[in-house]
């Protein structure tokens, strides 16, 4: 304030500018105290010379202001840290409360198999408790033996997050090298690390003037938004909803490195997560939407759904079938028969043949297109049943 001589009108006038300038930003509120540290006016007592102005020193200000903690308010999530078996009567899962608030008798859904069930008890180390909240550490019985481990995330029926292998982010880049588009990295979630590789950049951000500039990768200290592909689907929430659930890191596989910090978005539009009625091989009614043309991007003639846990349809695009009526095949990997329905729905959607195989990892099954003609007259002679 020393160098515009404390004038009100100069004051108000930087005020409104920042402002404007950070709008874009989101900031819920910004309070704005006239100090200078020169003469330490405004610091820890009121200054006689800025005598309009009538809030609070900065040093009382950070002492009063009110931070709230608005978790416990937002959709309940509990990233699984931990299954607690120490023996054949127990079997527990533990985790800090990421969002929202859970009772006994809540019903709650595994975000990577859409399996549900309900709550038997809130167990802590002083006792069982009615209610659990956002930051508090918990362990979680349910009522049903269930499927779910490390990295996975517990949910309401009725507030699902994001489920993808696409997120779309803001990253913010730590590491002297610069990023390398499609390089293999750690993806750190909140309980979890799942391989993956950032896409592309489709921009990065100058801090100075908030400018959207077109750069095909980030250096040291550079923020941009990305596209993220991971090897295989994960729970996350748009950052603004839930910071601990929408955030993470990227490491350096060799080095161990942290290269990164994420905030997530969203998910592109053809991995967003779908709630559909009835789901295949589940009954549940959490089914994931999978796009073949995404899948296939990096290997077009393998699709391994061997980690898929819950249920999933199929969408494939048409130059996929142009492909296939070309001659070529495509081989799906499966984890077990449950997965094999949605892949036959698939073919007879689309007029094509398949063959399936059992293997030591689980069942193969080959999907092509039957030739036009008759080439024999016995065994396969090309044009099926």
């Amino acid at each position: 304030m020393d160098l515009i001589d404390y004038d009100e009108e100069r004051f108000n006038q930087i005020v409104s500018e920042y402002r404007q300038f950070a709008e874009p930003l989101g900031f819920s509120t910004i309070t704005a105290l006239p100090i200078s540290a020169l003469n330490g006016d405004n610091i820890i007592e009121k200054s006689e010379n800025t005598p309009w102005y009538d809030g609070p020193a900065i040093l009382r200000y950070l002492e009063t202001v009110q931070v709230e903690d608005d978790r416990a308010d937002q959709a309940f999530r509990l990233p699984v840290q931990w299954v607690n078996r120490p023996n054949l009567d127990f079997r527990g899962f533990c985790g800090t409360i990421a969002g929202g608030q859970i009772r006994p008798g809540d019903e709650v859904r595994v975000t990577s198999s859409g399996q549900t069930s309900r709550v038997s008890r809130i167990v802590t180390m002083g006792g069982d408790l009615e209610e659990g909240v956002a930051g508090q550490a918990v362990t979680l019985t349910l009522s049903d033996e269930i499927d779910i481990s490390r990295g996975d995330m517990l949910t309401k029926l009725d507030s699902a997050p994001l489920y993808t292998r696409h997120p779309e982010a803001d990253l913010v880049w730590f590491h002297d090298e610069p990023l390398q588009p499609g390089q293999l990295y750690l993806v750190k979630t909140a309980t979890g690390v799942t391989p993956g590789r950032v896409t592309s950049v489709q921009y990065a951000v100058d801090v100075n003037t908030l400018e959207q500039k077109q750069v095909p990768t980030l250096k040291l200290n550079e923020i941009g938004l990305v596209r993220i592909e991971l090897d295989r689907p994960v729970s996350f929430d748009p950052y603004r909803d839930n910071r601990d659930t929408g955030s993470f890191i990227l490491i350096d596989r060799f080095s161990n490195a942290t290269v990164a910090a994420g905030m997530v978005i969203e998910a592109t539009p053809e991995e967003l997560t779908e709630l559909t009625a009835g789901g295949a091989g589940t009954g549940s009614a959490w089914v994931r939407r999978i796009s073949l043309g995404e899948v296939t991007a990096t290997n077009l003639n393998l699709v391994d759904l061997t980690e898929e846990k819950g249920a999933f349809v199929l969408d494939i695009p048409q130059s996929l079938i142009e492909r296939l009526e070309k001659g070529n095949r495509m081989l799906f990997r499966l984890r077990d028969l449950g997965q094999l329905e949605p892949v036959a729905l698939l073919a007879y959607e689309n007029n094509l043949a398949f063959e399936f195989d059992r293997t030591e990892e689980g069942i193969s099954v080959m999907v092509f297109k039957r030739g036009p003609t008759v080439e024999k007259k016995y065994g396969d002679d090309g044009v099926g049943i």
